[in-house]
């Protein structure tokens, strides 16, 4: 498997080196195995990106509207490759050209990933969500979201926080968010740098923002990533300081493309065919309530 080579021009660099690493582990971890498995199924969504392997684990990835933009630019000027069928071994090693090479590797890995999350190998949290588990990383602090999540707003809001600073782009979910201030996204990194606690939707990890997001919150910040994009194995974002990873597992790969398919999104995914998980970076976690 080959982890570096040349990139396609829609993957975003500053989430290259965590993909890599995710892939590098992967191989590891499957060894000769990997090398049997390939592409059984590709949807690339407009809200998301479905990928089903041979082995019957699926992974879905957000679609960036900027990647179907670049994407739509050149649908009639390049070549493409068929993924289907492909070794799976050869799409998350990250050289393979295309607009949205870059989700479909990244929604392999998640695919890739799901069986480890049923091993001892990590802590896992089913069901329930962040504030379920952990409601002391929010009480009383100061939170910085980017992504507004709208349900997991409400949660948070339950649990008297001291002040909640949003970036989020979409007027849309400007409308709808009832708790926090929403700040200019060219005060991101103000923002993070005075926040308590950091909440990153996976869409960062995809349209390539995880790792600037990553650098700009304090050493002594508890980072939370969440949504099924966040779905590969968790050791590039722990070595980040990332404490908690709450994703989602595919639970029905076929279902999943599907909806996908018809133009579905994170909503009918998670009524029909996703299950949450919430992964712990215990180490990371007990630095926290120790200093907290």
């Amino acid at each position: 498997m080959t982890i570096a080579g040349t990139r396609s021009e829609a993957a975003p660099t500053s989430a290259i080196e965590i993909l890599d690493e995710a892939a590098a582990t992967l191989a590891g971890w499957y060894g000769a195995a990997i090398n049997r498995l390939t592409i059984e199924r590709l949807v690339v969504g407009v809200f998301f990106t479905g990928v089903l392997l041979s082995d019957g684990f699926g992974g879905v990835a957000y679609t960036p509207p900027e990647t179907i933009q670049r994407a739509s630019t050149r649908i009639l000027k390049e070549q493409r490759p068929a993924y289907r069928g492909l070794p799976v071994g050869e799409m998350i090693g990250g050289a393979l050209p295309g607009p949205f090479a870059h989700v479909i590797r990244l929604a392999t890995l998640n695919a890739l990933s799901a069986q480890l999350f049923h091993s001892e190998r990590y802590t896992v949290l089913p069901d329930g969500d962040l504030t379920d588990h952990y409601p002391w990383l929010f009480t009383g602090r100061r939170e910085c979201m980017v992504g507004a999540i709208i349900p997991l707003l409400k949660r948070i809001g339950a649990l008297g926080v001291a002040d909640v600073a949003i970036i989020d782009k979409k007027k849309e979910t400007q409308a709808e968010a009832t708790l926090g201030n929403f700040v200019s996204p060219d005060k991101t990194a103000e923002a993070l740098a005075g926040c308590q606690t950091a909440i990153f939707t996976g869409a960062s990890v995809a349209n390539g923002s995880i790792a600037q997001l990553l650098a700009a919150v304090s050493p002594e910040a508890a980072v939370a990533v969440v949504g099924p994009t966040a779905g590969f194995i968790p050791e590039p974002l722990f070595r980040r300081r990332v404490a908690i990873v709450g994703t989602a597992l595919v639970t029905d790969g076929p279902r999943a493309l599907d909806i996908l398919a018809e133009g579905g999104g994170a909503f009918q995914l998670s009524q029909h065919c996703l299950r949450k998980i919430n992964v712990i970076n215990g180490p990371r976690l007990d630095q926290l309530r120790q200093h907290s």
